[in-house]
């Protein structure tokens, strides 16, 4: 099963990045369009530690490329509705 990490980006585009298992550290690309956003390797973008979140009685994976407050991280995982943590 595939674990949806949340992504706070520092560029504004908040996004889910799925990964085959609960990842310490996403890697944030450096471009947007790149074909394999979440996939690359050092030269692609830098790494992002993974926390997890609770929110709403359950747990969420977050990376946290920019400061953020608890209550905004609740409203953006309101708003994309990642996979919660198992």
């Amino acid at each position: 099963m595939r674990i949806q990490h949340l992504l706070l980006s520092s560029d504004g585009y908040n996004r889910i990045i799925e990964a085959e298992k609960l990842e310490d550290e996403l890697v944030v690309p450096t471009t947007l369009s790149s074909p394999s956003a979440g996939q690359g390797d050092n030269a692609a973008g830098h790494r992002v530690v993974v926390k997890k979140h609770y929110c709403k009685g359950k747990y969420y994976a977050v990376a946290l490329d920019r400061h953020a407050a608890s209550n905004e991280i609740d409203d953006v995982i309101d708003l994309l509705q990642p996979a919660p943590i198992d």
